[in-house]
């Protein structure tokens, strides 16, 4: 079969002088996080006419904000955010306004040096700013009833240099026969079959004792078997391996949550923030770590982020969440929390127990008491750890299928957007002329159930060429081995483009797509703005080409995007099929490509290229999935190594 994937910005000038430089596309994302939570003893009384009752608002959407927000209240507070030198800060900033409960009231993003939150009640509230290279400031703020205009300064800390290093961890592919046993020994705990399960983990965990997947799962078969202590091994042995592994963080701090080691369980649900910002399953084992040590507005806080970001999916934590609120005096809030919980139809047992709870909410009593033991049982907020983990599906879900959270309230300027990462990208055509790394390729045949059939690892001595050969038109050049066919790569089969998919948002091809800035994410420490993007209908693409027995089919794509909020640099990208291609027996393409800054020490430059990449690609009778990682950069004509660095923190060798 003779089959060559995505040939990218092309000129037909360069392919007559016989320049077969054809790019294409490669990627794959893959972060799950799982976390948990419960609830605790603890007594406060508060004056009954203390409960305010809010608004009801859909499941997910901020609590009690009708308390503190409303179109009746005609006070504003403007938050000035400063850099250390006291001068107004230069880069966006992330203000959180707070009531002094800890109820997140409202997100705003800077505009100059401004964030204005209007329509306020009158009382004590702090705002917390974040701001990329600088370290989360909290500032307590009074609305005035006196004042129509309240105004409070915020001076934001950098950072120091080197705190948070990035960290990079290669986690190969597991071989195909030991990929299909783990997926049997899978089944089997499914099945609470622990003894299959044993029976196939052992000569698993004999020949990759070290790998995260089977450390995880040698976790769960002890957990299955009652022994604590065993499996918090396995899965800090996991997290060793691999510290970008989140779903031994969420096992582990569930475990340690079980147990009552709250500082251990809140530590790993911070690292679980780090490794997924917008994790609703984070918030809820933060939440339920915060409730247990009597840190109810904390609770609240996190409670409420969680229901926002996983909806019906976080429903869990609305036993804990309800309590925190009813405990403060929020009796009408807690309500509210208990009935949109019930409106999701639990399984009976904790229907019961959030029936029994709202009674005793919406009953007369001056207090509301927590009693610990029936706490702790009435808590539905901790599920247990993904049993798999491994993809169910061998094709992650496409762009459209699931839209990942973003902050609220942050405002988005596309335009400008477009404009400054089209600025940043232009800067690559007009600087390089060269570059090689050594890549690493990890193929996989994937048979029809979505079990690797196949595997094989090759390395590249890698070679790029981005050069603009007309107004309009640049050139992406690939060599691998110094050739540029389809024989070097395993089973003949060509997947190329990796530098040229981030010229989506060069001037040349951005009209080509529509697009649309769905607004402000997390991307680990930093914020970068998410921007989906799909081929115009009658616009042909000149993005990426399959070609089949000699054939040529233009391939349009869809895709989102995160470019850096601070150097509008795009730090990750995915790329689907917009629809399948059948004439050219193309069905189902999936890539995501991870950037980081490269910096080339000679000349003092700075270049944002891909570090690592995994494709997933399905033609007539054909699965395949590959991951390639990229290192030790060289500009052409340049002697040293080049090292990738991380947004927010370039690295290079001294």
């Amino acid at each position: 079969m003779n089959v060559t994937v995505a040939d990218s910005l092309h000129s037909p000038c360069s392919r007559k002088m016989g320049a077969k430089m054809k790019t294409r596309v490669e990627k794959h994302a893959r972060s799950a996080i799982g976390i948990s939570f419960v609830a605790v003893a603890s007594l406060l009384v508060l004056p009954a006419s203390s409960f305010a009752q809010g608004p009801s608002p859909s499941m997910g959407a901020r609590l009690g904000q009708g308390t503190f927000v409303s179109p009746n209240f005609i006070l504003n507070l403007d938050v000035q955010v400063k850099g250390a030198d006291g001068a107004p800060l230069k880069s966006m900033a992330v203000v959180t306004l707070y009531s002094a409960e800890g109820l997140p009231v409202s997100t705003a993003t800077t505009k100059g040096t401004q964030a204005l939150f209007t329509q306020l009640a009158p009382g004590q509230y702090y705002v917390e700013v974040e701001a990329p290279g600088y370290w989360k400031m909290r500032e307590n703020a009074l609305v005035q009833p006196t004042l129509s205009d309240n105004l409070v300064t915020v001076s934001l800390t950098p950072a120091a240099v080197g705190s948070a290093p990035p960290v990079y961890s290669h986690t190969p592919l597991l071989k195909p026969d030991v990929q299909k046993d783990l997926n049997k020994a899978v089944e089997a705990l499914r099945a609470n079959k622990v003894e299959t399960a044993q029976k196939l983990m052992k000569p698993i965990f004999r020949v990759a004792p070290n790998h995260p997947d089977v450390l995880y799962t040698m976790g769960l078969l002890a957990e299955k078997k009652g022994n604590t202590a065993e499996a918090q091994g396995f899965w800090s042995k996991a997290i060793s391996s691999d510290p970008n592994y989140g779903l031994s963080v969420y096992a582990l701090g569930q475990s340690y949550l079980r147990e009552g080691n709250y500082e251990k369980a809140g530590e790993l649900g911070q690292k679980a923030l780090e490794l997924q910002p917008n994790s609703w399953k984070a918030h809820s084992l933060l939440a339920s770590v915060a409730f247990r040590q009597d840190h109810y507005g904390e609770a609240v806080s996190h409670g409420e982020r969680a229901l926002e970001l996983g909806k019906e999916q976080a429903a869990g934590i609305s036993l804990v969440l309800a309590q925190a609120l009813a405990v403060q005096g929020r009796r009408g809030e807690a309500i509210q929390v208990l009935n949109q919980f019930l409106a999701t139809k639990p399984d009976s047992a904790n229907a019961e127990k959030a029936t029994q709870l709202l009674t005793r909410v919406q009953s007369k009593a001056d207090q509301f008491v927590i009693a610990g033991s029936e706490a702790a049982k009435a808590a539905a907020d901790a599920p247990k750890p993904e049993i798999t983990p491994l993809v169910e599906h061998w094709v992650p879900p496409n762009v459209d299928e699931i839209q990942p959270p973003v902050e609220p309230g942050a405002a988005c300027d596309l335009p400008d957007i477009l404009a400054r990462a089209g600025t940043q990208l232009q800067r690559l055509p007009d600087t390089l002329d060269r570059f090689s790394a050594t890549e690493r390729l990890e193929h996989q045949d994937v048979s029809e159930t979505g079990i690797a059939s196949k595997g094989e690892t090759v390395s590249f001595a890698y070679v790029v060429s981005i050069h603009e050969t007309r107004r309009g038109s640049l050139n992406v050049e690939e060599y691998r081995n110094g050739k540029d066919d389809a024989s070097v790569f395993p089973e003949h089969f060509a997947t190329r483009g990796l530098p040229s998919q981030v010229f989506v948002f060069h001037p040349y091809y951005q009209g080509e797509f529509d697009m649309k800035c769905e607004g402000l994410a997390r991307q680990g420490t930093s914020f970068a703005w998410q921007v989906h993007f799909e081929q115009k209908p009658n616009v042909p693409s000149r993005m990426q080409v399959h070609y089949l027995n000699g054939r040529r089919f233009p391939v349009p794509l869809k895709g989102r995007a995160w470019i850096d909020s601070t150097s509008y640099q795009v730090v990750r990208l995915q790329t689907d099929l917009r629809e399948p291609v059948k004439p050219a027996g193309l069905y189902a393409q999936h890539t995501d490509i991870e950037y980081g800054p490269v910096r080339f020490r000679k000349d003092n430059l700075d270049l944002w290229l891909p570090i690592r990449a995994e494709f997933f690609i399905q033609t007539k009778g054909h699965r395949v999935h590959r991951r390639h990682d990229f290192s030790d950069y060289v500009l052409f004509a340049v002697e040293d190594k080049q090292i990738i660095g991380k947004p927010g923190g370039i690295q290079e060798h001294q």
